[in-house]
């Protein structure tokens, strides 16, 4: 079974809009753990699903603005943390999901916990991972594998709260999320057999 492209859907401004300013706002919302272990949502992979990945690039670039407006980072930062933080997860994510369109039967369950929470949280735990691996911080004895922990809390909410966005999406305005066909994932099982 080949992916089928998407059906083109109309996005809105105010879609695009909001995304963006949910974007900025997961990325200026910091928790900081014990030992100095800063956490912050990516919501990339919740952009990717809801807005396609043409547009996710606009509204998660516009919510790094945002963010680095506000004083999150540095301006200096805001390459890095574009890349690391929302095109290197919505990429993983996209990956994921075109490889469950192809591979995987065109069902709602396979879409919303394949596609959806699985992919959101590989592709945090992998944009984390690099992020790590690239940037290395100054740890103290024993943070290391703190961080490690942190990481796998943070993808794991990530995952849960987007599954759940993009299922009430699915389920009541499923017109609004650009990387969910309705023909394909609600189509009643053929009976002839």
């Amino acid at each position: 079974m080949s992916a089928r492209p998407f059906p083109r859907k109309p996005v809105s401004p105010h879609a695009l809009g909001a995304v963006a300013v949910v974007v900025g706002l997961a990325w200026t919302f910091r928790t900081t753990l014990a030992g100095g272990i800063t956490l912050h949502w990516l919501a990339a992979p919740f952009a990717l699903f809801v807005l396609g990945p043409r547009w996710s690039l606009a509204a998660v670039s516009g919510g790094a603005l945002f963010a680095a407006a506000t004083g999150a980072f540095a301006w200096g930062e805001l390459p890095v943390r574009l890349l690391l933080d929302g095109w290197v997860p919505m990429g993983i994510a996209w990956i994921w999901l075109r490889g469950v369109e192809r591979w995987l039967p065109p069902h709602l369950f396979v879409y919303l916990f394949v596609a959806v929470f699985a992919g959101t949280l590989m592709s945090v735990l992998g944009a984390g991972a690099l992020q790590r691996l690239l940037l290395p911080s100054v740890v103290g004895p024993g943070q290391a594998a703190d961080r490690w922990i942190a990481l796998l809390i943070l993808a794991e909410g990530e995952a849960v709260t987007t599954g759940f966005l993009v299922t009430g999406l699915a389920l009541y305005r499923p017109e609004w999320l650009q990387t969910f066909d309705p023909d394909r994932y609600l189509r009643r099982p053929d009976r002839t057999r």
